[in-house]
Formats: structure tokens, sequence, C-alpha cells
């Protein structure tokens, strides 16, 4: 038998516990691709977005299990979800691997951008909650990671309260 005390696993039970209901309308959906390097380059990167707006969210007092709830879901789940495309969205990684970003690289105006290296997409008055950011590797993910959460995470998070039904 195995030592099964596993801290992380635990962290994360106690962020998303088991017995959470599942409610649309009350997810803010970080998608990515359900490919390979969706997976293996960009999960890790929402998993960082969804805990980073968890903890802004319990600074501002909306920790309840009936709050706005970020959870990482695939393209394919999120694509396929009438409801969860209602919800405010974050989807990380390049459009060729994640089909939501394809989608919103198509509709959301380009907020900043290195050539060649990375993007951040959104309206940045954020009269719909969505954003769409990826980079070439994952230096350049940080990049795009560290601006959407120095300049737009607040401003997102204000009007994603307004769309989450509690």
């Amino acid at each position: 038998m195995s030592d099964l005390n596993d801290p992380i696993f635990e962290h994360e039970r106690l962020e998303l516990p088991p017995t959470l209901e599942y409610r649309p309308e009350s997810v803010i959906p970080v998608v990515v691709g359900a490919h390979p390097k969706g997976e293996i380059i960009d999960r890790p990167w929402a998993g960082r977005t969804a805990r980073s707006i968890r903890q802004t969210l319990r600074d501002r007092g909306l920790d309840s299990p009936d709050g706005p709830t970020p959870l990482v879901v695939t393209d394919v789940w999120y694509l396929n979800d009438d409801q969860l495309r209602l919800q405010p969205t974050i989807a990380i990684g390049d459009p060729a691997v994640n089909a939501a970003s394809a989608m919103f690289a198509n509709r959301l105006p380009c907020a900043f951008a290195i050539e060649n290296t990375c993007q951040v997409l959104l309206d940045p008055e954020m009269l719909e909650p969505r954003a769409c950011f990826w980079g070439v590797d994952d230096e350049s993910i940080r990049l795009a990671w560290e601006r959407f959460q120095s300049k737009w995470l607040e401003e997102f998070l204000d009007a994603a309260e307004h769309v989450c039904k509690a």
C-alpha cells in the first residue's frame, strides 16, 4: 500500500470538493484544448489561473459554495455546452490547439501582444467578460498570464460577478 499523503491533492479537494454541485450558471470556465499540447503546456496555467481567481474571490468575500466557481474544462466540453458558453470565460492556449481560443481569436480584439511571442485578447471594456491568451512557449505564456493578471483580472471578475448567478 502506498503513502496516501498528497498535499497537492488534498488542497485541490478543499478547493473543489467532490460534493460541490455543478451549476453552469455559476461557473467561470478556464478552457484548455483537448489536445496533448493543451494538457502539457496550457493546463498548468489554467490551474494557476483558477487558483488565482479563487483567491481573488475569497479576498472579495465571494468564496461561498454558491458563488462564482472557476473550473478548468476542455474546449470540447465548453463548445458543446450552450449554458457554459454564456458564462464569463478565459481560454488558454494557441488557437491551433484550443478550439475556444480559435473562436475567440475571431471575436475579441487584441489587448496586448509581443510579436511572434504572445497575445492577450479581450474587450477592455468587459462588456462581455471573455479573455483568451497564449504564447509560443512557457515563458511567453507566463508573460501573457502576468499581463492578464495584473491589468485585467480585477475588471474581468467585476464583470463576471454580474453574469454568474448565485
